[in-house]
């Protein structure tokens, strides 16, 4: 760390900020401006390169954090940021800044190149179809994951197979328009500044359907009743999408069941062995 804040000519304002279980990150100044530093070891550049891309996406839109620096040295990737002071604001705006976002719209569901989320690889490889798109780019790569660091049973790979056929049968004839996504939408990855305008950071953007967000926002807590009833009142969900929200968080329960281990055994098994609606 300290030779990457010399290169820089930055020194450590504050102790590192904690929130986050990917990166370490530090509140830095070089004297007369404040910055937001994310560090990550043994990666390059191209771990915070795609980060950078998404932010420029988001910032179409809503606000995140101005990018002044990223690169590697000596083999440990840095991300140098605005410093955005937090503050309070209302959840129904940030409601209407993900409506802003999701109005963002693609011919395919993907990106032009693939991400991460978290540490794992996120696989953008656009197809026309959302659910062929969703059960190959998502939830098998994970899978594949799982399978590697002995986490995938052949309980939980039955469990798999109905639930992608009971996916297809419900709602295999539905058809959405890809939206842009913030791709990692929980409550350590907003904020408001002082003026209380919601801050967009970390994501892992692609164009998908909008409900990935929405389950996202629903799985670890953090939003209040208002903010899904302003987008309700905004954007208007498809109906069924209650009973689709569990397929969805299994996206990211695989993803911590990968990053974590088995603590996130059950939340994965549960969703598995579900009905998804009957």
């Amino acid at each position: 760390m300290d030779p990457i804040l010399k290169q820089l000519g930055l020194k450590e304002k504050s102790l590192p900020i904690v929130g986050g279980d990917i990166n370490q990150a530090y509140r830095v100044t070089d004297g007369k401006t404040d910055y937001f530093l994310k560090y990550h070891p043994h990666v390059d550049a191209a771990f915070f390169q795609a980060e950078v891309f998404g932010l420029e996406q988001l910032g179409q839109v809503v606000r995140v954090p101005k990018v002044f620096q990223v690169g590697d040295f000596e083999g440990n990737a840095f991300l140098l940021l605005e410093w955005i002071e937090p503050g309070n604001g209302d959840q129904q705006d940030l409601a209407k800044d993900l409506i802003k976002i999701h109005q963002v719209k693609s011919d395919l569901f993907g990106l032009s190149e693939d991400n991460f989320i978290g540490l794992l690889p996120q696989i953008n490889h656009p197809e026309a179809n959302w659910w062929d798109f969703y059960f190959k780019n998502r939830l098998e790569v994970q899978i594949e994951i799982a399978k590697n660091r002995n986490h995938w049973t052949p309980e939980r790979a039955a469990d798999y197979a109905h639930l992608k056929a009971v996916a297809y049968k419900n709602w295999g004839d539905l058809t959405f328009k890809p939206s842009l996504l913030h791709g990692d939408f929980w409550s350590g990855n907003t904020f408001f500044d002082q003026a209380g305008q919601p801050i967009f950071v970390d994501p892992a953007v692609y164009f998908g359907h909008r409900e990935l967000d929405i389950a996202m926002s629903q799985l670890f807590g953090g939003f209040r009743n208002e903010f899904l009833e302003t987008y309700q009142a905004g954007y208007l969900l498809t109906t069924g999408f209650e009973e689709r929200l569990p397929l969805y968080q299994l996206y990211y329960l695989l993803a911590h069941l990968n990053m974590f281990g088995e603590s996130y055994g059950g939340a994965v098994d549960k969703i598995l062995g579900g009905n998804l609606g009957g």
